[in-house]
């Protein structure tokens, strides 16, 4: 968001706005995905200590 600050032209603005969207999409998605493999595990963990 520096880049209204900065005075940069519309499409400087639109490309940085885009690339910042991408980044906080693919971090959360990598994320979520970290979380929902360690819930995974425990769930398999789990089910092994009950067999």
């Amino acid at each position: 968001m520096f880049a209204i600050a900065l005075g940069m032209s519309p499409v400087e603005k639109i490309t940085v706005a885009i690339s910042a969207s991408i980044f906080i999409i693919a971090f959360t998605w990598v994320s979520i995905k970290g979380d929902l493999r360690k819930l995974a595990n425990e769930l398999i963990e789990d089910n092994d200590q009950d067999n």
